[in-house]
């Protein structure tokens, strides 16, 4: 039988900036609190972000991201999404999606591939009978988009509320939600957008705050409504849609079937560090045979013993490079792990940790691992942004040398090379569109790393890549 569609709602912005998170964040928050067993999504290469919707629901928020994803993307959110309220928050403006393409995987693109209405977020400060035309836009720029209604966000007065109540009668879309500028609840920011919600940057009352607003403000049982509707669509999707899908409970996801084989031992880095990871990527892992041994490089003093592999994962070393270097029982035990051959991965803040040294923003330099030859420093300005494809320049324990992997780069730090060797050992020739960008990372005997993040989730033949590698070399 078909898969069921769940009740589902994508919260987007017509732009960056306009309050989705806050917003979507707040609006989850508010149905878990009423009992509904509310699953998160965001759209697109985001880990901080979700880290709030987990907060705010007690479940795991799932990234749905088409260009990394790719024919995975419907059978994990129909996995995930069932017996659940689905509560997706969008990328950038609707309609924005990867550069060079028509909006492919852009939040108007999942709405249309996952059969879900749309609530638009429009920051109305400085607007009155413009945000009729602007809403009117985006609501006929798409047929194959259903908006069912919008939410004003940072509106100054009663009487601008009135202007623009009036305004939007004339096209007839809902108005779902007014929030007044005044209530000022925003999410903590720093240098990568949105403090990471590990680190606790906001008030212990935010949360309570935060669903005060959005229950007094926005429309929750109309929104229950909206969620539980079947969108008619005018322009079928590219692919068949989730509702299409057959996804009987308990199927083995990524092709994965039980193993009577001994679960490989990941070791992964997680603290204030070390905590870009995809779920999916994570959940992909154990469906695949690795059991997954969290450490910290921060607070422990050394590896947990008996792992068959190292994930360090992207995050903000930057904010923590005296601690780490100062760590060095760990460090050593790191080292040692190293010397037995067995396989380590980074990514961004983990390859960086990896490397020789890192240098911070006020140019201060701390020794790192010492495991690549590589000096990282920190810039004022983006040094990479936005989805690449990587080419592997030689076989490695992910994959064989030519192969390709879809992923996101995201980074305000730079390497340079410190190996004498003629050959530096790069992991991949990194690629936007038809255009050859630059050589990035390093891949040589058991060690691949780079700025390139992944999720796994949508190739899983690299971890099992990866776990056949481990076995054949045990």
């Amino acid at each position: 039988m078909p898969y069921p569609l769940p009740p589902r709602i994508l919260i987007a912005g017509t732009h960056s900036g306009v309050g989705k998170t806050t917003i979507a964040t707040g609006i989850m928050a508010a149905l878990a609190q009423k009992g509904l067993p509310v699953q998160p999504y965001k759209v697109g290469p985001d880990y901080i972000d979700p880290s709030y919707h987990t907060l705010a629901t007690g479940r795991s928020s799932r990234n749905l991201d088409r260009w990394m994803l790719r024919e995975e993307l419907i059978p994990i959110f129909a996995r995930t999404s069932q017996d659940c309220w689905a509560v997706i928050e969008g990328v950038m403006g609707l309609f924005d999606g990867v550069s060079g393409t028509k909006g492919y995987g852009s939040s108007a693109d999942i709405a249309k591939l996952l059969d879900v209405p749309v609530v638009l977020i429009v920051d109305a400060g400085n607007l009155s009978r413009s945000a009729a035309a602007i809403v009117h836009g985006f609501c006929t720029f798409d047929p194959g988009v259903k908006i069912a209604g919008v939410i004003l966000n940072r509106v100054k007065s009663p009487a601008q509320e009135s202007l623009l109540r009036e305004a939007l009668s004339e096209i007839q879309v809902p108005i779902l939600g007014v929030l007044p500028k005044e209530e000022g609840i925003r999410l903590p920011e720093r240098h990568l957008g949105l403090v990471p919600s590990q680190e606790q940057a906001f008030r212990d009352s935010f949360f309570e705050e935060l669903i005060s607003v959005v229950a007094r403000t926005i429309d929750l049982e109309q929104i229950q409504r909206i969620m539980q509707q079947r969108v008619i669509q005018e322009a079928p999707p590219e692919k068949p849609s989730v509702a299409e899908l057959t996804c009987p409970k308990g199927t083995a996801p990524w092709g994965g079937e039980p193993s009577n084989q001994h679960p490989l031992r990941l070791g992964v880095a997680r603290d204030e560090a070390f905590s870009f990871y995809y779920q999916d990527a994570l959940d992909c892992a154990e469906s695949l045979g690795f059991a997954l041994v969290p450490f910290s490089p921060l607070n422990d003093s050394s590896l947990p013993d008996g792992l068959d592999g190292l994930f360090f994962g992207g995050g903000f070393p930057e904010l923590h490079l005296e601690r780490l270097s100062q760590n060095q029982s760990f460090l050593e035990s790191l080292r040692q792990f190293s010397r037995s051959g067995k396989p380590i991965y980074g990514e961004c803040g983990g390859y960086m940790y990896l490397g020789t040294q890192v240098t911070d923003f006020e140019g201060r330099t701390y020794p790192m691992a010492g495991l690549i030859p590589i000096a990282a420093e920190m810039a004022s300005k983006l040094q990479g942004m936005g989805y690449r494809q990587g080419i592997f320049r030689r076989d490695n324990f992910l994959s064989k040398a030519g192969n390709r992997v879809y992923g996101h780069e995201f980074h305000y730090s730079k390497v340079n090379y410190l190996s004498c060797d003629d050959e530096v050992f790069p992991a991949f020739e990194l690629v936007k569109g038809k255009e050859s960008l630059r050589m990035d990372g390093y891949a040589r005997d058991n060690i691949v790393a780079s700025y390139l993040h992944i999720n796994f989730a949508g190739q899983p033949e690299l971890l099992q890549h990866w776990a056949e590698h481990i076995r054949q070399g045990a």
